[in-house]
């Protein structure tokens, strides 16, 4: 009898995949999958005309990454010719738009294409996905063995649920829906929020506008600049990147090492936190000087409950112009004119840019079925998740940057990366074992639902403050971080505990072993004596010792653990 190729040990059968969003998280998915599989097909819808995800949706004035550039990029692809220290928007959707030429992904994406529904046919052990062409209004069904879900966080606008805002005769605006056509040269603009988006919004607006007009009802922490002072690079500098990658690997390095130095902060009543509060309040001081309201500016909750904001001194300047009007109060509602108010005061204006975020729920903007179940209406009543990738009771689906990831606790690029090659282990698991369906086990999750309630009682998510984890109420549900920092993430993720999933097969399990064939013997180019070795090469067999090694131990000379470090050289005399 001949032997048979596909009849190998692990052999790889074909597996379809659909992916959900061609943002950060997706494109990335698609580079992974293109680098390291074959026999397989993907298609990646996205309901937006161009890739880039929150990086196309997001224009409003001022917006920029709050990351230093250079780290903001995957780990393995840096760009030397970033602009400035905190690029723009435009800027970094060109990134993964050079990204995805580099790498040739352009063919996976369906653009204009809005996910309508999915559902899980349990016979057939497929998912059933049903999309709408934005441009035809085309409807159309497509079928999955894997469905990934990346379609972010920070997608949906949040309007604000002011009674009137309807009334309001001027023009509107959101701060993730902007309308970059609106001149607002001379206008009396209200600008209501006062988080990351408004702190990027006001800066920008101030020199342009008659008057600017902020609500401020929850001050927020404000950082110093990770790296250098928010500013261009020069085309020295930016050449210098080019022509030394040991220099640019250096300044990557650096600012990582910094934003990974830092987690001990969101340790409530920590050495780390106390210290850092004093630092920041005493900055915010002395930047304001003589400014009366300066008390309002200094938030009565843990530094890191609210997502801290790097690089806004110069919001807390701005409000020190003339031309501006900090309110500190908050909106009850609108009239045709402005805004009321709670302390009575009616504010008019031109235009209102409500900078007020996103809706954070996680609630799926489309149907996810699965067991009679939908996904909408199990996260309306309670989030359960699985280390922000796995979803219980529902089988072959994955998500990115899903509930519990590690989104404001240090870097998040690396993160998705992490998702990513978690998430590809289970499609070559999927692709080499006669496997049926993957889902997470549900004690399991609730496990670690009560592990991170746990553990929230001694981090500053679960303080007296509205965020993006208690989707913005005080005292609402289990705060939906990851409850460690980012490296700690990448070391819970690295290897998949198999056993705390569900893992049905078709027909024998063992049917991977194949025709007693290995892999090796069937590639003519491989080394059939591979094994033998001059020293023992192999991997450590702890994972300590495994982590360690990849960690690069006893690389770097001493340091100081969980040190302020560059934050308090940000001293009052410093500034």
């Amino acid at each position: 009898m001949d032997l048979v190729k596909e009849n190998a040990i692990y052999n790889a059968k074909f597996v379809r995949i659909v992916c959900v969003g061609a943002g950060a998280s997706g494109i990335c998915l698609a580079y992974k999958l293109q680098r390291s599989f074959t026999n397989y097909s993907l298609t990646i819808y996205d309901k937006n005309p161009e890739i880039g995800g929150t990086w196309y949706e997001n224009r409003y004035p001022g917006c920029a990454c709050d990351v230093p550039s250079h780290n903001y990029t995957y780990s393995f692809d840096p760009k030397p010719n970033w602009s400035s220290v905190y690029p723009g928007s435009g800027e970094i959707r060109g990134y993964f738009e050079d990204f995805v030429e580099k790498h040739k992904l352009r063919q996976f994406i369906h653009a204009s294409h809005l996910v309508t529904g999915a559902a899980w046919d349990a016979v057939k052990g497929e998912w059933e996905v049903e999309t709408r062409n934005l441009k035809t209004n085309q409807t159309t069904k497509n079928y999955c063995d894997i469905l990934i879900h990346a379609t972010g966080y920070l997608n949906q606008p949040a309007w604000p649920n002011i009674p009137g805002l309807e009334t309001f005769k001027g023009i509107k605006l959101h701060s993730a829906n902007y309308d970059a056509t609106t001149d607002l040269s001379g206008r009396t603009v209200l600008i209501i929020g006062s988080g990351s988006s408004a702190v990027q919004i006001l800066p920008a607006i101030q020199p342009i506008v008659g008057r600017a007009k902020v609500i401020i009802r929850t001050p927020s922490w404000i950082l110093p600049d990770i790296g250098t002072e928010a500013s261009a690079f020069t085309p020295d500098q930016i050449q210098e990147f080019i022509e030394k990658p040991e220099r640019l690997m250096e300044r990557r390095r650096e600012n990582e090492i910094t934003m990974n130095s830092v987690f001990a902060v969101y340790m409530k009543n920590s050495a780390f936190q106390k210290e850092a509060r004093d630092v920041l309040e005493d900055a915010t001081r002395n930047i304001m000087g003589q400014y009366s309201m300066v008390d309002k500016l200094i938030p009565d909750f843990s530094v890191g409950c609210k997502r801290l904001i790097p690089s806004g001194f110069n919001f807390l300047r701005a409000l020190n112009k003339s031309n501006v009007t900090a309110i500190h109060s908050s909106a009850s509602s609108f009239t045709s004119t402005g805004c009321i108010t709670e302390d009575g005061q009616h504010h008019e204006a031109d235009v209102v840019i409500c900078a007020t975020g996103f809706n954070t729920s996680y609630v799926p903007r489309y149907p996810i079925i699965a067991s009679g179940t939908n996904l909408q209406d199990a996260w309306s009543q309670s989030i359960t998740g699985y280390m922000g990738v796995g979803i219980p009771s529902f089988p072959n689906t994955f998500t990115m940057l899903g509930p519990y990831s590690p989104i404001t606790n240090g870097p998040a690029l690396i993160a998705i990366e992490a998702q990513a090659d978690y998430i590809c282990s289970f499609i070559d698991r999927y692709q080499t074992e006669p496997i049926r369906s993957m889902t997470p086990r549900a004690d399991v999750c609730q496990e670690l639902m009560e592990y991170t309630q746990q553990r929230m009682k001694s981090l500053v998510w679960g303080d007296k403050c509205r965020n993006t984890h208690n989707n913005h109420r005080i005292d609402g549900r289990l705060p939906t971080a990851w409850p460690g920092s980012t490296l700690h993430y990448l070391e819970a993720l690295r290897d998949p505990r198999w056993d705390d999933w569900d893992i049905q097969y078709r027909g024998n399990r063992f049917a991977w072993l194949g025709n007693g064939i290995s892999q090796t013997e069937w590639d003519p180019t491989a080394d059939l004596a591979y094994y033998i070795r001059a020293r023992d090469d192999n991997p450590h067999l702890s994972k300590k010792a495994r982590y360690l090694a990849i960690a690069k131990t006893g690389s770097q000379p001493p340091r100081e653990l969980h040190s302020l470090g560059k934050l308090r050289q940000m001293r009052p005399s410093r500034l």
